[in-house]
């Protein structure tokens, strides 16, 4: 029994006196109250919204720039484009021209007679007698 009232007294018995550890002491900013933690989560979580605001703001800075740019482009291109079309348009009006001055009909007629000996119906046609046949020849001779 003496190592059953043993027992009994130590676990009756208060704890025993520790001296406390000594601990290394740690650099203030190593602990963080609940409170200043919660701000500094609160302050980095504005502070990475507002870098995400400002990248998209930049993107959409840079895309209407980039827009701005293609739509001077595309106007210019316009402009060389009509530029060109006028260009073409007073070419072939004067190829109207040319073709109605060279289509004339006292043009072809001048050239006709000119060039190529075209005489008018009316008049009367002498022919030479060397390249008429005898029996025209005749015919000739009584007009």
């Amino acid at each position: 029994m003496p190592a059953a009232a043993a027992r009994h007294a130590r676990a009756t018995a208060p704890a025993p006196l520790r001296e406390p550890e000594a601990r290394p002491e740690a650099p203030a900013y190593a602990y963080r109250a609940p409170h200043t933690r919660r701000k500094s989560a609160q302050r980095s979580r504005l502070t990475r919204t507002f870098v995400i605001f400002v990248a998209c703001l930049t993107v959409l800075a840079v895309g209407r720039v980039a827009l701005s740019f293609a739509v001077v482009q595309k106007s210019l291109q316009t402009g060389a484009i009509v530029r060109e079309e006028r260009r073409i348009g007073e070419k072939n009006d004067e190829l109207r021209e040319e073709i109605a001055r060279l289509s004339s009909t006292s043009r072809i007629n001048h050239i006709a007679e000119s060039e190529l000996g075209l005489v008018e119906p009316t008049a009367p046609i002498a022919y030479p007698d060397a390249l008429l046949p005898a029996a025209a020849s005749e015919v000739a001779a009584t007009r």
